[in-house]
């Protein structure tokens, strides 16, 4: 069976069972392209099925990250459904996978199988604001703060803003700054997890509130110091 996806103004239809790579200390996000290192057999297995098919892979997060050959309990029910878009065999075993985070997916099922896990997936799309709410002020809110949160953050390039900046698009600005939280991995999986796109910037909203309150605090020590 088939399924069909949206981002945007784009569709995508791909079959409903996906092969599994499971991610350790990492959240992918949709519209996001990140490079992988993979060496567990089942994730090489799982890179390989989606290279023998349409590139189509289930990108979801390792409850625990120490877990060296998770099952289905040891993963998270809600991922994105991705492309493979370059495989580099590196010469120490490991391979340097090019992923892109396209839409999330929500697993009605993992199947077991020899040599990997795959997943029965299903769409899980963010739900628009209810009639009559307008959540753009609440948007543009978010967004001034995390200008302000880059800005306080050493350890975040000054570019991310203009990235966040630089769409209208609210999904994909939401997504783009849930990326570059650098938070816990559970906060980063409430993220990926909301139900809407007014709930997903509300989770935004109060995260970026306290953190910037901890790093003015951070700046006001250092410069008491």
């Amino acid at each position: 069976m088939t399924i069909t996806l949206t981002r945007d103004e784009e569709s995508f239809e791909l079959e409903e069972r996906l092969p599994v790579l499971p991610l350790r200390d990492v959240v992918i996000f949709p519209y996001m392209v990140m490079p992988l290192l993979v060496g567990r057999a089942a994730s090489l297995a799982a890179v390989e099925a989606a290279l023998a098919s349409d590139r189509w892979i289930f990108l979801v997060a390792q409850r625990t990250a120490d877990t060296q050959d998770p099952a289905a309990g040891d993963l998270f029910r809600v991922g994105v459904a991705g492309r493979v878009l370059q495989v580099a065999r590196l010469p120490n075993g490991t391979t340097k996978v090019l992923v892109e985070g396209v839409a999330r997916a929500k697993v009605t099922r993992y199947a077991p199988t020899d040599k990997l896990l795959r997943a029965v997936v299903t769409p899980f799309a963010l739900d628009e604001p209810a009639d009559g709410v307008d959540d753009r002020a609440m948007a543009r809110r978010v967004v001034t703060l995390f200008e302000e949160y880059v800005a306080l953050h050493r350890r975040l390039p000054a570019e991310v803003v203009s990235l966040v900046q630089g769409t209208e698009a609210r999904e994909k600005q939401a997504f783009a700054i849930a990326a570059h939280m650098l938070v816990r991995l559970d906060q980063r999986q409430e993220y990926l997890q909301s139900a809407s796109i007014s709930a997903l910037f509300a989770q935004l909203m109060d995260t970026l509130t306290s953190e910037i309150e901890i790093l003015r605090l951070e700046r006001k020590i250092e410069g008491e110091v």
